[in-house]
């Protein structure tokens, strides 16, 4: 072999490009766009399945919770409005007594609905209102 080495001089040396393996290198692009479209829509899918799935927990918690918290304030609704406690703040803090015997009116059933309906005002003529709060007093700007 040789053992010399001589450096190569090609200056005149013009590289030109080849159109056909252009051609084949963006056939191969155009060729790849498709399957890679439709490998994104399917991890796009798959990520907003997994993003909607966390979204349902939450709000099902969410519901859990106001559930729960309706639950409680029915009971307290229940406790506050209970006959014991409402005798007990109108005997405290109203001063309330217990009725005595003469005072109490006992009324029967359908006593109330046997009465007839009282009668109607019958229609008459418009007459202006006399007993009305009185009129304000005017001032300089005729207001």
């Amino acid at each position: 072999m040789y053992a010399l080495r001589r450096p190569v001089e090609n200056v005149y040396l013009v590289r030109e490009r080849d159109r056909r393996r252009t051609r084949e290198l963006l056939a191969l692009v155009l060729a790849a766009l498709p399957p890679m479209a439709v490998l994104f829509a399917a991890i796009w899918a798959n990520v907003e399945t997994v993003r909607l799935g966390y979204q349902i927990e939450r709000l099902v918690k969410q519901r859990d919770q106001l559930a729960e918290r309706q639950r409680q304030l029915e009971m307290e609704r229940a406790q506050v409005s209970s006959l014991a406690r409402v005798e007990a703040v109108a005997r405290g803090a109203l001063g309330m007594v217990t009725p005595k015997a003469d005072q109490l009116v006992l009324v029967k059933d359908g006593t109330l609905a046997a009465e007839p309906p009282p009668p109607r005002p019958t229609l008459r003529p418009h007459q202006p209102e006399t007993a009305g709060p009185p009129a304000p007093a005017r001032t300089e700007e005729g207001f």
